[in-house]
């Protein structure tokens, strides 16, 4: 099983996956899925552990994981964030977890929203910068001109790295909400910008 398989008779993709050898010599493992709800409209998610093997390719018998936990709540974003929750927490009941396994399953995360690389879409550049004139050098940042889908990837990374910084809790309905910040990012189709909490965050044509 590879990220981007889908699995299971209810069509799980594959986002993350983690597998290794413990020191007892059997391979413990994970994997983190999602799909489009066609009745609801809403991106599920799903957190499974593996069946414990002998190897690294029989964590699933006949298409089948150990268990499962699934986040199923009308908000999309809340269920991702949820899943990857749940998702680190299981990672130290499979021996599998690391200094960076957040981080890195956070950016399989924002990788598999932002889609594929679309042929002819427009290259632009993602950035933040803290929004409230009151800072003397406000914070923020800035990427080159990407193509289109990497810049979406890059932008999904801002609003995952500064939401402590975004204080969004604080200014609950004057701005996006994180799950309307993170659905303006999936579904834009070219340049946009918006607040969320403290911030403004970008994806526009000059770098």
């Amino acid at each position: 099983m590879r990220v981007g398989d889908t699995i299971g008779v209810e069509g799980w993709t594959v986002v993350h996956q983690a597998r290794q050898k413990h020191y007892d010599d059997r391979y413990y493992g994970q994997f983190l899925g999602t799909r489009k709800n066609d009745h609801t409209g809403t991106t599920e998610w799903i957190v499974g552990r593996m069946y414990p093997g002998q190897s690294m390719n029989d964590g699933f018998i006949c298409g089948a994981w150990d268990y499962s936990k699934r986040f199923a709540s009308p908000r999309s974003t809340d269920n991702a964030d949820a899943a990857l929750k749940a998702y680190v927490e299981m990672s130290h009941d499979t021996f599998v977890w690391d200094r960076i396994f957040e981080q890195c399953v956070g950016e399989a995360i924002d990788r598999h929203l932002a889609g594929p690389e679309i042929p002819g879409a427009p290259h632009l550049a993602a950035g933040w910068r803290e929004s409230d004139a009151g800072h003397r050098n406000p914070g923020g940042g800035h990427t080159i001109l990407l193509p289109f889908h990497e810049a979406k990837y890059a932008l999904l990374g801002f609003l995952r790295r500064t939401e402590l910084n975004a204080k969004a809790h604080l200014t609950r309905g004057v701005t996006v909400d994180r799950h309307g910040a993170v659905e303006l990012v999936i579904q834009a189709t070219g340049p946009i910008r918006f607040e969320y909490g403290y911030n403004t965050y970008w994806l526009d044509a000059a770098a």
